[in-house]
């Protein structure tokens, strides 16, 4: 798995990643800046984060922006090895309003599904077993949340893709996540 994290951290731009803070990860949301609590993603092994902020850099030149959900992809990707699978996790921060999540997480797990399989035939690597997680930071009082305690189930959006709602500002353990 290592060698993955390697091969990821070779093929992507450096302006994309994300250092660690004291070993963790720190997610923030760029339009509140001010109101939206800070989010602390915590991590016993090594792990690469990208934040590609497409307001700023287009990265999907070949597709119109004008097309709902097409180029518009989540907050943070993860990349964490765990046990003997990568597991990549879809990180949207979100305040009250949750519409539209959905369709980021699944456009962002293909981007990633695409970034993995361009790291691995590049870099002439062997298969990994890869597991696409969404996790949902979100600040309403609404929404039901999944604890932060090892082996709470996941929710399937209808593509597969496995996904959780969590409370933004509270500390996240991506170990007990990785089931």
């Amino acid at each position: 798995m290592k060698d993955l994290l390697q091969a990821l951290d070779d093929i992507l731009k450096l302006d994309f990643k994300q250092d660690t803070e004291s070993g963790s990860y720190i997610l923030k949301e760029p339009e509140n800046p001010v109101d939206y609590p800070i989010t602390i993603i915590k991590k016993k092994g090594k792990a690469l984060s990208y934040k590609f902020d497409t307001k700023k850099v287009n990265i999907f030149p070949l597709f119109k922006k004008e097309v709902a959900f097409l180029t518009q992809i989540c907050d943070y990707i993860i990349f964490y090895p765990f046990e003997q699978k990568m597991f990549v996790f879809l990180c949207e921060l979100k305040t009250n309003n949750i519409t539209g999540s959905s369709k980021q997480l699944q456009s962002s797990e293909i981007l990633a599904n695409y970034i993995v399989k361009m790291a691995t035939k590049h870099l002439n690597l062997k298969s990994f077993d890869v597991e696409y997680r969404a996790l949902v930071f979100s600040t309403s009082n609404t929404i039901r949340f999944a604890t932060n305690v090892k082996k709470d189930a996941y929710l399937k959006y209808p593509s597969g893709l496995k996904h959780k709602h969590l409370r933004a500002g509270e500390d996240c353990q991506l170990d007990h996540h990785c089931y």
